[in-house]
Formats: C-alpha cells, sequence, structure tokens
C-alpha cells in the first residue's frame, strides 16, 4: 500500500512540475541590427500579446506574475531580456530600442494584430525611443516611470503613465504625459517608489488590476 501511495505521489508531483514548466517557454527573435534576444513567452489563445520591458536592476523574469496573469485571461504575453542581461546580446549597437522593434516584429510574424507594451524605467525609455525611431501597430502602452524618450505623437495609440510624486523622475514623466497625444491617462502614487519599485509597495495590487484591465477592459 505505501508503494502504491508513494508511486501515485509521486506521479502527481511529475504532473504538477510539468504543468508548471509549461506555463512558459523561452523563445529568441533577432534584431535590425543583429542583436539576439531571449523573451519568456505565455501562451494563451486568441491574437492578444502584451510585451514586457524591465528596468535596469530587472530582468524578464521579474515580469512572470504579471505574465501569468495576462496569460490566464487568454492574452499571450512576451517578457523580453534587453541585451546584455540573460542570454540576450546585443548587435552593432547598443540601442536597446531595437530590442522592442524586434519583439514587436516577432509579434507580428507570430500572427498578432493587436499587441500592447509595459515598459519600467530603462524599459520605458527604450519602448519610447523605438516608437519615435519607427511607426509601429501597438495598440496600447503602459509606460512606468520611463527614464527618458521623447513624448508619444501618435493618436491611434492608447497610453497610460505611472510615476510616484516623490521620485526623482516625476516632473520629466509629467511633462511626458502632457506632451503626448491623446488618448492618454495618468496615475500618481504617493511617496518615492521608482516603476517596478511600486510592486513591492502597498500599491501593488491596485496598480496590477490598473494595468490588466487597461490593456484587457472589463466587459
Amino acid at each position: 500500500m505505501k508503494y502504491i501511495v508513494s508511486i501515485v505521489f509521486f506521479a502527481l508531483l511529475l504532473i504538477n512540475s510539468t504543468f508548471a514548466q509549461d506555463k512558459f517557454e523561452l523563445v529568441q527573435f533577432d534584431t535590425e541590427d543583429g542583436g539576439k534576444i531571449e523573451a519568456a513567452r505565455f501562451k494563451a489563445e486568441g491574437k492578444k500579446m502584451v510585451i514586457f520591458a524591465h528596468g535596469a536592476i530587472f530582468n524578464k523574469e521579474s515580469w512572470y506574475f504579471l505574465a501569468k496573469e495576462f496569460q490566464a485571461k487568454g492574452v499571450t504575453a512576451l517578457p523580453i531580456d534587453f541585451r546584455g542581461y540573460g542570454n540576450s546580446v546585443a548587435g552593432s549597437t547598443d540601442k536597446k530600442l531595437y530590442d522592442i522593434l524586434g519583439a514587436i516584429a516577432y509579434a507580428e510574424e507570430q500572427g498578432f494584430n493587436d499587441i500592447s507594451i509595459v515598459g519600467a524605467s530603462m524599459g520605458g525609455a527604450a519602448v519610447l525611443s523605438a516608437f519615435a525611431y519607427k511607426q509601429t501597430g501597438v495598440s496600447k502602452v503602459v509606460l512606468l516611470a520611463p527614464a527618458g524618450g521623447p513624448p508619444i505623437k501618435s493618436g491611434d495609440m492608447d497610453k497610460f503613465f505611472v510615476v510616484s510624486k516623490e521620485e526623482g523622475l516625476y516632473q520629466r514623466v509629467k511633462q511626458l504625459y502632457a506632451d503626448s497625444k491623446d488618448p492618454k491617462r495618468l496615475k500618481e502614487y504617493a511617496g518615492n517608489s521608482h516603476a517596478q519599485h511600486l510592486f513591492k509597495t502597498n500599491n501593488a495590487e491596485g496598480l496590477k488590476i490598473l494595468i490588466v484591465d487597461f490593456i484587457v477592459p472589463t466587459k
């Protein structure tokens, strides 16, 4: 009897382990300047994808908790590692905007026709630079305290800016928001938590809900 119980236990353990591993797959795509970027693809049904661009002290894994939220709602999620992070390598330049454009191109090649991006700090700056460099078909963008980059002049893209009132980039983000074209919205939080660090505060759950509802509105 103990032998049978052990077999059942280890079988369930193996099934659960396999299921957990199947939550995402690692993929790679090329960039215009010859780079090769690794990303985690959280597969879901449908033609919607959300791309995640991390901050300077983070990596693609830092977005997995949010990627799973979108996956559960039927939206494929693609957290990327910027060049120089994880297994991602640079091309002929150090410009991270190519990593963003490469992710968008990958999404389009895979048949996704409704693409959103979430970018934080360094990742947000790369997203803004990518939009300025080349017109894209991105429908929605969430920017958590982007650390630079020009305003968004496209009126076809819905924009959501997030910033803390006491952080160093507050005024810059406010100006980016003011200079970007409608449609747009802004969420300000008390305190000085910067970009992805907001997910370490009491505002984490509320911010997660806001981002998910912005990209996948509740019907």
